[in-house]
């Protein structure tokens, strides 16, 4: 009978434990429930999904990223791709990297790039600059450009990957390093070619005119140097997307939506004034 009474016990235990697991269960999925409705709901959409964008530093268009003035592309796509629930991350890279790593779809694309950076990459209607390379010389130089073959009696500095024409291209490709300077660095190979040009270690050196100019005032030496030449005819410089990602054509057209609105609403010059630029249309 002892046996019989301590088997009903148990039993009893044992069913109200079971219940008490049941329904602590049941309220277990209800709160996931709860809690995932409320992520949906209330976590801000920037942590749904970034807009991953990658380049040399090409100030004033992409400058130090994190700091109070990332840059004047850099601002542009955060602002525009802030409206549509995106959040953008700037990551700084050499250019020939930034390039390699947006055409595998390691990043969502580069910023400051010509067409002719990346052909198969996914361009929006809109660009974000119109420049033209040019070439500085110290202001007591005497040379000046007069196309290609003028370039053998100096020597020139370029930067890694970044792509000045054809012409130009195949001097740089055929030339050695008697003749040109290549500059390399994940960073500020820029800063590094002006300090080199000030120095006498190159004669000449390539750049666009508001980067070159924006970077030796930066230095101090904006006073030392000046323009002999044009390498060609002024081109746009877009944010430029992965082609081997979906998404790319979808974020070029917002893209170009949102430059055009940021034009209208006087956005876009306000953001330029910043960096000391003016709207180039």
């Amino acid at each position: 009978m002892r046996d019989l009474v301590v088997f009903a016990i148990l039993n009893r235990y044992l069913f109200t434990a079971s219940v008490l697991m049941l329904r602590l269960f049941v309220f277990m999925r209800y709160l996931l429930r709860c809690l995932c409705l409320w992520c949906v709901m209330f976590v801000p959409a920037s942590f749904a999904e970034h807009i991953s964008i990658a380049a040399d530093r090409w100030c004033p268009f992409n400058c130090e990223a994190g700091s109070e003035l990332p840059g004047f592309m850099v601002e542009v796509a955060e602002r525009v791709f802030s409206k549509h629930g995106y959040e953008v991350e700037y990551i700084e890279m050499n250019w020939s990297r930034a390039i390699q790593e947006a055409r595998k779809g390691e990043v969502n694309a580069i910023m400051g790039g010509f067409k002719s950076d990346a052909p198969d990459f996914v361009y929006p209607k809109e660009e974000l600059a119109v420049l033209e390379n040019r070439f500085f010389v110290r202001k007591e130089s005497d040379w000046v450009y007069k196309g290609i073959d003028s370039l053998k009696t100096v020597q020139l500095g370029a930067i890694l990957g970044y792509d000045y024409g054809n012409e130009l291209r195949a001097y740089i490709q055929e030339s050695g390093a008697e003749e040109v300077t290549i500059l390399n660095g994940d960073y500020h190979p820029l800063s590094h070619g002006i300090k080199l040009l000030k120095r006498h270690r190159i004669d000449v050196l390539i750049e666009t005119g508001p980067v070159f100019w924006y970077n030796a005032k930066k230095l101090g030496l904006a006073d030392e140097f000046k323009v002999v030449g044009l390498t060609k005819k002024a081109a746009p410089a877009y944010i430029a997307f992965s082609p081997a990602l979906e998404d790319s054509s979808r974020y070029a057209q917002i893209l170009s939506e949102g430059i055009r609105g940021l034009r209208a609403s006087g956005e876009l010059a306000s953001i330029l004034a910043k960096y000391g630029l003016e709207d180039w249309k």
